[in-house]
């Protein structure tokens, strides 16, 4: 068992180390995975800004954690990684403080709690192919500016990113994400973005409950940028003015938020289509508010097909090559083991141990 465990060990350490040059340091607090600190705080304590920290999936939720002026890269196994052991590194929540954190990634985890940017606050974050569940994210820090944030691939189940009125937030990108809400947790997915400049969301999926509408905004958001997003029972009129529109689409979201870009004094930029079927596989169940971020969200035909400004389907991406594929979202783009085999669990004396391992990664 001991051989098998450091054989696991070792592969994985190995399979990390192409991913970064920095130093790699390994959590898990599960008994059955070996790695050098049982919590993710022990993990950052000992790490120099650079450096890259690997969460090891467990049945256990792991503790909250506060990074203070480094910045790391954090990278979990996913929300539901595709292997024979598909555990997740949850963690209730985190706290950002410090400038000195920018360039901050956080990959591959998930967490349901509060998360919090808001003291001495820094910029570039980046928050790619989490999950989010129930939570605010607060970036609401008073009379500044955010800036360089980027939310990629992430599933947002009842969350919200939570701003304040007298901030700026600048050159945020919220790209290929999953925006569910029910209103069961959060009034809205993005809230006080009131001074916005070039915040843009392109390529998302907002949609709501199986009946009714839920609102995209709250609390004044002004002057974003909406483009190639698939929008079904969510209305992203109310509470947000003066932002543009390109090639989106609407379906059920009522006489309101299914011409979102005629309403509230936003910009018809063209190429919205209004109160059609996006015609995606699993639209049923979309329809019906399941919220399953593994259902099938491609578009083989009908309005949305091809029709983005980048000549791509509207709503979540699925290219083939490249990391921007929703089908990858569920797992980081870290190197794993996918399985382990002992050929010849029997070994005779002097015998060797037969051990096959499959590896694989994620664009």
């Amino acid at each position: 068992m001991f051989m098998r465990k450091y054989l696991l060990l070792s592969a994985c350490l190995l399979l990390a180390a192409s991913y970064s040059r920095a130093v790699i340091r390994t959590v898990s607090n599960s008994p059955s995975t070996l790695a050098q600190f049982n919590t993710i705080q022990a993990a950052i304590n000992a790490s120099n800004s650079g450096d890259t920290i690997y969460v090891h999936g467990s049945p256990n939720a792991y503790t909250n954690f506060t990074l203070t002026n480094k910045h790391l890269v954090i990278l979990g196994p996913g929300w539901s990684p595709n292997k024979n052991l598909p555990f997740t590194a949850s963690v209730p929540g985190f706290t950002i403080t410090g400038a000195s954190c920018a360039n901050t990634e956080i990959q591959g985890m998930v967490f349901t709690s509060t998360i919090i940017s808001n003291a001495s606050h820094p910029d570039t974050l980046r928050f790619i192919r989490n999950y989010f569940q129930g939570l605010n994210i607060f970036v609401n820090e008073g009379g500044v500016t955010y800036n360089g944030y980027l939310f990629e691939g992430n599933v947002f189940d009842n969350s919200e990113v939570n701003g304040t009125g007298s901030t700026t937030y600048q050159n945020f990108l919220f790209q290929n994400n999953y925006f569910y809400e029910t209103g069961c947790c959060v009034a809205s997915s993005i809230g006080s973005f009131t001074n916005s400049v070039n915040v843009l969301f392109n390529h998302n999926l907002w949609f709501g409950p199986g009946a009714s509408t839920r609102d995209c905004f709250t609390s004044n958001c002004r002057f974003l940028t909406i483009t190639n997003n698939i929008f079904v029972r969510r209305d992203a009129a109310n509470s947000n003015s003066f932002s543009t529109f390109n090639n989106n689409i609407t379906f059920n979201c009522g006489s309101n938020g299914d011409t979102a870009w005629i309403r509230n004094s936003n910009v018809n930029g063209g190429g919205n289509i209004a109160a059609q079927n996006p015609q995606m596989v699993d639209q049923a169940a979309v329809n019906a508010g399941t919220n399953n971020a593994l259902n099938d969200f491609t578009i083989a035909a009908g309005p949305a097909n091809n029709s983005g400004s980048d000549g791509k389907d509207i709503g979540l991406l699925f290219d083939a090559t490249g990391s921007l594929n929703w089908t990858n979202s569920r797992g980081s783009r870290l190197p794993f083991v996918f399985s382990m085999n002992i050929i010849n669990p029997t070994i005779p004396v002097s015998g060797s141990l037969n051990v096959q391992v499959e590896a694989r990664k994620n664009n």
